[in-house]
């Protein structure tokens, strides 16, 4: 937590003129003076330091280096050379995570040709640096501010010299020629989530319009997009990072290596799952199997075939998206649970037979149930000090069903 009296990002946003302190090389020292009291320091010893700001600089300068260095800390969960970077709060909430930047850019070089690539709409440079890694790149951005942040960012990598900056609205620019292109509309609008593509700012007919142009095009959007407002040229990829599904891009020409796939980063490293025209087994279910959860991406992708046949495992329901195996079976794109028990939904049932096995913890889970799960939590009796436990809410055709389970750990066996 911040000190009480710290000045936050709210009150203190970088702005273009503080952008220029920060740039200087008076800037960049206090930053790194302060960063150091904020990593090491008590909450007093850093009032004390952002005291000694205020002596030296104006408020207003003193409140973006309390801000600079409150960024980068929270930016160090995207990128590994955060400390150096630039950032707005906004910008660094919308940036995408070095990770995936990375996985995108090689997939954009891989499969495009040779040539410099189009970033429309280059943010702070999130995805920009990954592209500027392996060819040389063209970055537009709206933004004057973040066209000067992501700007800052390149030379802190020492990639300024890969990039050409132009400042506008590349829907009216005259775009210079490329290999290919990389657009991330805005899926916001003021404080309000866009949910269509027709509604991205630009609207999926603008970059269509380019893609005639510029074959090899890749877009990023939003990760629930619905099936049936998808380009029939495109291909599909669902990304996954942390245990969250974080965005979908859309692929044209060359950049379409299939029509839907999932691409899910683990501690392990990237894999990826393509969704083919097989048919996905459907089967029995029923205490004693395993029963497992794919990955968000996995779902949206709808890759369930191929996660089926490493695990052994069929759908129980076709409209649900949990797999059951007959055997013990792990997967590093989905979460197992053993299952104890299977029963018809019954609070009362459920309450007597948490107690009968020990479960003292739970976690609620559902898919297909029409309600929450934590609304039960408080009604449920559990044993003191007794082992974990899972309930998942699920349904089975129309009849509502709870599975009480364990995750492999916890089997007792």
């Amino acid at each position: 937590m911040p000190p009480a009296h710290a000045p936050t990002d709210p009150g203190h946003a970088i702005n273009a003129a503080t952008l220029d302190f920060l740039l200087s090389a008076a800037g960049q020292a206090a930053a790194a003076e302060l960063a150091a009291t904020e990593d090491t320091a008590a909450d007093t010893a850093l009032l004390a330091q952002i005291e000694k700001l205020r002596r030296r600089f104006t408020p207003a300068q003193a409140g973006a280096l309390a801000a600079l260095v409150r960024l980068r800390r929270r930016a160090r969960a995207k990128f590994a050379d955060a400390d150096r970077l630039f950032f707005t709060a906004e910008a660094l909430e919308q940036a995408t995570a070095e990770t995936v930047a990375d996985h995108r850019a090689a997939h954009l070089d891989r499969h495009a040709p040779p040539g410099p690539i189009l970033d429309l709409g280059c943010g702070i440079g999130g995805d920009l640096m990954a592209l500027a890694r392996l060819r040389p790149v063209i970055a537009v951005e709206l933004d004057p501010l973040r066209l000067r942040l992501a700007q800052a960012n390149l030379a802190a990598q020492g990639l300024a010299d890969r990039v050409t900056w132009l400042l506008g609205d590349w829907t009216e620019l005259d775009l210079p020629p490329a290999a290919a292109a990389f657009a991330d509309p805005a899926r916001r609008q003021g404080e309000q989530r866009l949910f269509h593509l027709d509604q991205l700012l630009p609207p999926i007919a603008a970059l269509l319009d380019l893609q005639t142009r510029v074959p090899a095009l890749g877009v990023k959007v939003m990760p629930g997009v619905a099936a049936d407002e998808l380009p029939a040229a495109c291909g599909v990829e669902f990304i996954s990072h942390e245990g969250t599904c974080k965005e979908a891009i859309l692929w044209f020409g060359p950049l379409r290596a299939a029509a839907r796939w999932a691409s899910v980063h683990t501690r392990r490293g990237w894999h990826t799952l393509v969704t083919p025209n097989d048919p996905v087994p459907t089967g029995p279910l029923a205490a004693g199997m395993t029963l497992h959860e794919p990955d968000p991406a996995v779902i949206r992708a709808g890759a369930f075939a191929p996660l089926c046949a490493a695990l052994n495992a069929h759908l129980f329901d076709p409209q649900i998206a949990y797999l059951v195996s007959p055997r013990a079976a792990a997967h590093p794109l989905a979460q197992s649970f053993h299952l104890l028990e299977v029963h018809p939904f019954q609070l009362k049932l459920l309450q007597s037979r948490l107690s009968a096995l020990g479960i003292g913890a739970v976690e609620l889970k559902k898919r297909g149930a029409p309600f929450a799960p934590e609304s039960l939590r408080g009604r449920l009796k559990l044993v003191p000090g007794g082992r974990p436990g899972v309930v998942i809410f699920t349904r089975q055709g129309d009849a509502r069903l709870m599975l009480i389970a364990v995750r492999p750990d916890h089997t007792g066996e």
